[in-house]
């Protein structure tokens, strides 16, 4: 028959536990190395791991500088967040605007559109918001790129004067005075007058008088044959005469599209919105960049090549024009991908701090043609950070204390300027119903 062990002096003083040891030393062993959530420093329980983590992270002038995910304790502040952005990432929620899948990283919500993996924006029409978003960029510095452009698209260009300043003649240049002589003003001028024939007015006497605008539409006759009788159109007149017609539609919605259509027909091309440079777009038109005193097509990007056939403008285009590779502009290495590229700017523990460039945000809406946009904000683990009493232990006085707290990129999904919403035609498949995509689709 089995014997109960005895009771020992000292009991487990952690809750649920009913451990018991010979001595004191032997039972705070226990509890700091057991499961039990136990602050050895403090000789302290807490009900849970968060907590313990919390009450290291509040007192500095015992557990340093404390992470409060898990506890792990730093001698610096740096040590800290460089400990947390590489260990206690916060997963991102990142809907494609296509397919509307989710994705927990920037990285693969790139690789989704890059490698063709979203049924709605294909490959080439991710990397064509790219090449759009390189090339306004570039115009919109400025410079004589952004000169040669507008040249490219002039339709008075054939008008345009572009000497040099300083050069032709002024228009308020008197001619007379290059020559010293006043003997040019001297001779009279007379107006050239036009030679006409002597006709005899004949006078058709008084004009008959106008109707009364009063004057009610008793009097009008459609059938009338007095020809010296004039009769106007009077108020409403419409609607007397025409009483079963159907009342003017109100105006349309407002349109945004038809809106952006007249500022283009007014002001010319939006570069910005607008695919002005791809030839399976539907917004190109090869004749903006022909030059009818050459007779040849001129290529919409600062390269200065011309064709004889739009044909070969367009295979130009397509081919030359890609971007094969991109550049990190902070540690100047190259990535044959995007989401490679975005995989390198995602790491913040390495050595490039790209991520940490107060112009990240444009950099990341260039490189991903306008499908994500980044802002900073403070962990949601760290917006809750009060401010607390301690001891220093240096000089024995009582001063407060703020924790450290960490921040995080926040990665959104956005919609490029240059962005049209598919169209969609309802299809019955089967029992289900779905959506065929029927927009254009570009190369690009």
């Amino acid at each position: 028959m089995a014997q109960l062990e005895p009771t020992r002096l000292v009991k487990c003083t952690y809750q649920d536990c009913a451990q018991s040891f010979p001595t004191l030393k032997s039972m705070k062993s226990h509890k700091k190395h057991s499961e039990h959530d136990y602050c050895d420093k403090c000789d302290e329980d807490f009900d849970s791991y968060d907590d313990l983590a919390q009450h290291k992270a509040f007192r500095p002038d015992m557990h340093n500088k404390a992470c409060r995910v898990c506890g792990e304790e730093f001698k610096s502040t740096s040590g800290l967040r460089r400990h947390i952005e590489m260990n206690h990432r916060i997963d991102q929620k990142l809907p494609c605007i296509g397919c509307e899948q989710s994705f927990d990283r920037a990285s693969l919500m790139v690789e989704h559109l890059e490698f063709g993996h979203c049924n709605v924006i294909t490959s080439d029409q991710f990397m064509g918001h790219i090449v759009h978003k390189h090339l306004v960029t570039e115009l919109l510095n400025g410079g004589p790129s952004y000169d040669r452009f507008m040249q490219k698209i002039s339709k008075f260009e054939g008008t345009q004067d572009f000497d040099e300043e300083g050069g032709g003649v002024s228009v308020t240049t008197d001619l007379f005075e290059s020559n010293g002589t006043e003997d040019a003003r001297a001779v009279p001028f007379e107006a050239i007058k036009p030679k006409i024939e002597h006709e005899d007015v004949v006078d058709p006497g008084p004009y008959p008088p106008l109707p009364s605008l009063t004057a009610g539409l008793a009097s009008l006759s459609m059938n009338s044959t007095d020809e010296n009788t004039h009769r106007g159109w009077l108020p409403k007149a419409s609607e007397h005469l025409f009483p079963d017609a159907c009342p003017s539609p109100p105006p349309s919605v407002f349109s945004i599209d038809r809106h952006d259509e007249q500022m283009n027909k007014d002001h010319g091309i939006n570069i910005l919105k607008t695919r002005f440079w791809d030839p399976l777009s539907g917004d190109w038109n090869p004749e903006r960049f022909f030059n009818s005193i050459i007779s040849k097509y001129f290529c919409p990007f600062p390269c200065e090549q011309v064709f004889d056939k739009v044909g070969d403008m367009n295979n130009h285009i397509l081919t030359t024009h890609r971007i094969k590779r991109m550049k990190c502009p902070s540690c100047l290495k190259y990535f044959n991908t995007v989401t490679a590229l975005m995989c390198h700017c995602e790491s913040r523990g390495s050595r490039c701090t790209i991520n940490k460039a107060y112009d990240f945000n444009i950099f990341l809406d260039k490189i991903t043609g306008g499908f994500l946009s980044v802002d900073e904000k403070t962990r949601p683990d760290h917006l809750h950070n009060p401010t607390v009493w301690i001891r220093n232990m240096e000089n024995k006085e009582i001063e407060q204390y703020t924790p450290p707290t960490a921040s995080y990129l926040q990665y959104t999904s956005s919609k490029p300027v240059d962005w049209k919403e598919p169209k969609k035609v309802a299809a019955q498949i089967g029992r289900g119903d779905a959506f065929e995509y029927n927009g254009q689709l570009s190369k690009w």
